[in-house]
């Protein structure tokens, strides 16, 4: 398993020349968004997204006021792609976590990209296949690890892919309720599980980001996870 299930990593541009990639961004449309601002999907026409430069979440809400966040998107990830191809409209919420740049493609442009470049296409297939592998390990964390188990594993993966290296550690910058709506729990557990290894030196949390201090407990705990898998 890898460590790293907290983010969809997964831009079809890694199997694309950096020609092919400027050639198709080159057609794309220049879109920012500022914290807290919201992309719905499925309330508006369809599109294909790719993340260029910042942090966005896409979650939904359930019928008793819960979130649930499916994904966090950093640079070069993409999003939207699968309303186009199945013609049925995903409804979601895509929020900005931090000043974020996106480029936009209409869902006819992006079909017509589709037929014209077989090896994107091909780049786009290998990407949904890596999002589906993604998903079914994420369904296998949530449904049978212990909290403190997604919670660590979570932590492990974000600091790798997002977490910033200050002088007190590796900063993630995401609060108890955007990691508890990942991991598919409450604030308030998730909150008392970081408090006890806060007390521990583990890491330290502040109201907008967590540190950690000590990658190694982390380590430990997702190596038995995948000798256990």
């Amino acid at each position: 398993m890898t460590v790293k299930w907290a983010l969809v990593k997964t831009s079809p541009f890694q199997w694309l020349s950096e020609d092919e990639t400027h050639e198709i961004l080159s057609r794309m449309l220049s879109v920012r968004y500022n914290p807290g601002e919201r992309l719905e999907l499925g309330r508006e026409p369809g599109g294909w997204w790719v993340v260029e430069k910042g942090l966005m979440k896409v979650y939904t809400i359930a019928p008793d006021g819960s979130a649930l966040t499916y994904a966090i998107l950093g640079e070069g990830d993409s999003f939207g792609e699968t309303t186009i191809l199945t013609g049925h409209w995903v409804r979601a919420t895509v929020e900005a976590l931090e000043p974020t740049e996106v480029r936009y493609l209409s869902a006819e442009q992006f079909e017509n990209l589709l037929r014209e470049h077989p090896d994107f296409a091909l780049a786009l297939l290998r990407n949904l296949a890596e999002r589906i592998r993604q998903s079914e390990e994420r369904v296998f964390h949530i449904s049978r690890l212990k909290l403190s188990q997604r919670v660590a594993h979570a932590l492990l993966g974000l600091a790798q892919t997002i977490g910033e290296q200050t002088d007190e550690g590796i900063e993630i910058h995401l609060t108890h309720q955007e990691i508890a709506d990942y991991v598919g729990a409450s604030r308030e557990a998730v909150s008392r599980t970081l408090g006890r290894w806060a007390r521990k030196g583990w890491l330290a949390t502040n109201r907008k980001s967590v540190i950690l201090k000590d990658l190694r407990p982390f380590q430990i705990m997702t190596n038995q996870l995948n000798f256990a898998a």
